[in-house]
């Protein structure tokens, strides 16, 4: 017994050695932001099918949560970052990732507000189905601009009518719907969300 007893004793140096390596491992630090910047850049950065100014859906974003908590920030508001984004399977989404969507998103991503329009237009009666066949046009990006040349349609006037006849007004159609659309707009968001925690941890 005492010859066990010894032995334990002389392996406790090392298990505690041992264990504090692991607890030193562990993210201890709320990391500056240039690190978060880091591993938001290697994150979408290995996502080869995104270009700059793509739509990016909830799919491309969800392990970048877990990612920054290991580094040992766990986003306060990641809930409401993440309802922000569309589903993977919203129609917007699944439009502008077709071969022709993905031709039709690139020539228009730099467009103010292109992505809110085209949001509130899916989600109008036909507009969705007005989307998916607008961009098998080669000429489509005109149709999609927030103020067209004189004698070009825009997307309202291709809604169907409303029961007057009349061309359909899309409700704040020119206005931000407040949702994330591309991975700039994540930045942002989450930059504040960043230094709202950040604020908090010096109080």
């Amino acid at each position: 017994m005492r010859l066990r007893r010894d032995a334990c004793l002389r392996l406790l140096p090392a298990f505690v050695f041992f264990c504090g390596g692991l607890v030193a491992a562990e993210p201890s630090t709320f990391p500056v932001y240039n690190e978060v910047q880091r591993i938001v850049d290697q994150h979408f950065g290995a996502q080869t099918q995104l270009r700059p100014g793509d739509v990016i859906s909830q799919s491309e974003v969800s392990e970048l949560f877990l990612k920054l908590e290991d580094a040992g920030w766990k986003v306060g508001d990641r809930n409401d970052l993440f309802k922000r984004l569309l589903p993977t399977n919203d129609p917007l989404i699944r439009i502008l990732r077709s071969t022709r969507g993905i031709k039709f998103m690139r020539q228009v991503s730099s467009d103010t507000l292109i992505y809110d329009r085209l949001d509130r237009i899916v989600q109008e009666p036909g507009g969705e189905r007005l989307l998916a066949d607008l961009v098998k046009l080669p000429d489509a990006a005109r149709y999609a601009k927030q103020k067209t040349p004189p004698g070009v349609p825009d997307l309202e006037d291709f809604l169907p009518k409303g029961r007057s006849g009349k061309a359909r007004q899309v409700e704040d159609y020119d206005k931000a719907t407040g949702k994330i659309y591309t991975v700039p707009d994540f930045e942002k968001a989450l930059q504040k969300s960043y230094e709202q925690a950040r604020l908090q941890l010096q109080s």
